[in-house]
């Protein structure tokens, strides 16, 4: 493809409303800051407006190839050689955009075009050596079509274009498209399976399957149209349904474009990793089409691989997706995940999650968060969410394959939805994910703690995936809240506060000072375990160690729900090396309903101490991940992070 080389031609002053001119300068705003995604999006719909606006097709152009956004390059090209027929340069770079998007047939009669109108451009030579590729195989190809009638060139071209408008989303200019493929030639099936997409992305599920079967009545092995209607069974939740038809596509001898990738495709969604592998060792007898197209056959292989435990094999295979496609986000982001160490991993996903849906599910979904996440009310939120699921049970049929393969942002969301409504059917799920092992540690100790409160689970013990290897662990069965337990009369609240900012000086004066404040409240409230423990901070920046500790070891004796002597009783043992008193100290606090942030700090600095000490480091890094989750502010996190060699960061929700 070749780039556009001046911006300053996208907004140079001409006709047009103040409307287009102010658009195009908030554009150009974009181009110049490399902001290309928003450069498209504003791009788009001002297309539309304005179908014969030079200017906003070659700001698309320009934004699209430089974020490899092939499929509006392509389209910004169409739009081009309509507006200006006779400019060459448009139907070069026009031609080069079909060939990157596996529209061979639409390529060939762009160069022809282009060849006519400048034979001498500096693109000829390539344009010519495509064609000289192309030309050749013709014959072949519409044999293997079926159109060997005098127009079969023409029909087979006019498919291709029905093919590329919907991959654009130009469903009303695919179908007609297609229509006339029809209309021509009757029994043709590919048109009548693009139909069947149309039908499905338009919303039309029930004609999408029968359109679908009736094709498969025609031809039983037809591989696009079996991987389809597996598509089509699976997300309308009907996986049982697709199963055969999974096993007639493994077995299926039957000719078809790119028909590895699409048996893979629908073996996908069926989940059949050992299906998968056993397709791709065929596939290796024959020639995996080298284009962009084909980095999903790799990047699918990858997934399968991966979650089969050949993850050296799987690598591999997403390297040579990327190599097609150095752009493909999916695999770039399953390699980032399969580099981490294993408690961190999602687990290979081989779509975004909402993919696993019906395209008008997806859509409303997209629209619901969209329209209630501006309005910032959670409740609400919540609300329309509650009140989608129950219109679209299909969703929620789908959640137990997101949790397994619906990556990062599915795993998430179906988290956060269980953690808000706790229907049951939700829990049930919530409760296997945990069990499984995907996800990352922290997730699934989230949701085996939200299956445990809803009592799905034991909280005592229970074997989990940890770290790569399947430990028996505690759960944690708590909230968060932000009440503490203690409470103060104004005066002595007062007083706490100024030594507690005269402890942070950390000097011994300063403690002095505190210890005074401290003697002086304790007069009026004797019995507040909090000011003792405060006391005790004061001694310890005396350099009074005894009587530091000698006031701790009361205060847990004496108060035993009290969190923070609790926790400091602990670490007091664990620096005499007496890790089974500490851990009979630490061991009650696992079972508590609620904490305050600053309570679950102390508790994790000393359970992450006891853990460290027992050489379990995998166990204490997952535990600081929940502190991270509960107080990402706490001090003392960054000499964790440190210790455990971990770099500081925020939570999944961004708390």
């Amino acid at each position: 493809m070749k780039r556009k080389k001046n911006l300053a031609k996208y907004t140079a002053k001409g006709f047009g409303t103040a409307n287009l001119e102010s658009e195009l300068r908030r554009i150009e705003g974009h181009l110049v800051r490399e902001e290309w995604s928003e450069a498209i999006g504003l791009l788009r719909p001002l297309g539309q407006q304005f179908p014969q606006e030079q200017r906003v097709w070659e700001a698309l152009a320009y934004a699209s190839f430089a974020s490899d956004n092939t499929r509006q390059y392509q389209k910004a090209g169409e739009a081009l050689t309509q507006i200006k027929p006779n400019d060459a340069d448009n139907w070069y770079t026009l031609g080069a955009a079909y060939l990157t998007n596996a529209h061979p047939l639409l390529a060939l009669q762009a160069f022809r075009r282009a060849l006519e109108l400048n034979p001498n451009h500096e693109l000829a030579r390539e344009a010519q050596k495509t064609i000289k590729k192309v030309e050749p195989l013709l014959k072949d190809v519409l044999a293997e079509m079926g159109l060997t009638e005098a127009e079969g060139l023409e029909t087979a071209i006019l498919h291709e274009r029905g093919q590329a408008y919907l991959e654009q989303g130009d469903y009303a200019a695919a179908r007609e498209a297609e229509t006339e493929v029809i209309r021509r030639h009757p029994e043709f099936p590919s048109a009548y399976n693009n139909l069947a997409l149309i039908s499905w992305m338009e919303g039309d599920s029930a004609d999408a399957i029968a359109t679908t079967q009736a094709i498969l009545e025609r031809e039983p092995d037809n591989i696009h149209a079996l991987a389809n209607l597996i598509h089509f069974l699976v997300a309308s939740g009907n996986a049982e349904a697709a199963q055969p038809y999974g096993d007639r596509l493994k077995a299926s001898q039957a000719e078809a474009w790119d028909g590895w990738t699409k048996k893979v495709e629908g073996l996908t969604y069926l989940a059949d990793d050992a299906g998968i592998i056993e397709v791709f060792e065929q596939a290796k007898a024959d020639q995996v089409d080298d284009s962009p197209a084909s980095a999903m056959f790799y990047h699918w292989v990858a997934v399968a691989l991966a979650r089969t435990g050949q993850e050296k094999e799987a690598k591999a295979q997403w390297q040579k997706a990327l190599k097609r496609d150095p752009g493909l986000r999916l695999a770039q982001d399953n390699l980032a995940d399969l580099r981490k160490p294993p408690g961190l991993r999602h687990g290979a996903w081989p779509f975004g999650w909402e993919e696993w849906l019906q395209p008008k599910t997806a859509q409303e979904f997209r629209q619901l968060v969209g329209s209630k996440g501006k309005s910032h009310r959670a409740d609400q939120l919540i609300g329309a969410i509650q009140n989608f699921l129950h219109h679209h049970p299909d969703l929620i049929a789908l959640f137990p394959r997101i949790a397994e393969r619906g990556g990062p942002m599915g795993q998430e969301f179906l988290l956060a939805t269980a953690e808000q409504l706790k229907r049951p059917e939700l829990l049930a799920i919530i409760k296997d994910f945990a069990l499984s092992q995907n996800g990352t540690d922290q997730m699934r100790n989230r949701a085996a703690t939200i299956a445990a409160q809803a009592k799905l689970l034991p909280r005592d013990k229970i074997t989990l995936w940890i770290g790569g290897e399947w430990r028996e662990t505690m759960l944690l069965g708590f909230e968060i809240t932000d009440k503490l337990s203690t409470k103060h009369s104004k005066r002595v609240e007062n007083w706490l506060g100024e030594a507690i900012y005269l402890l942070r000086q950390d000097d011994p004066e300063s403690a002095q000072q505190a210890e005074a404040l401290l003697t002086r409240a304790l007069k009026a409230e004797p019995q507040a375990p909090d000011l003792l423990n405060n006391l005790a901070m004061a001694y310890l920046k005396q350099n009074r160690q005894d009587e530091a500790y000698a006031l701790i070891r009361d205060i847990a004796e004496r108060f035993p729900d009290y969190v923070f002597a609790r926790a400091s009783q602990a670490k007091i043992y664990l620096d005499e090396g007496d890790l089974e008193a500490a851990e009979a100290l630490l061991h009650p606090l696992l079972m508590r309903d609620r904490f305050h942030p600053m309570e679950f700090g102390a508790f994790c600095d000393a359970y992450i101490e006891f853990l460290v000490a027992k050489k379990q480091p995998d166990g204490a890094r997952s535990w600081l991940g929940m502190w991270e989750q509960v107080d990402p502010d706490a001090p003392r996190l960054e000499y964790w992070q440190r210790r455990l060699g971990k770099g500081k960061r925020k939570g999944l929700l961004g708390r």
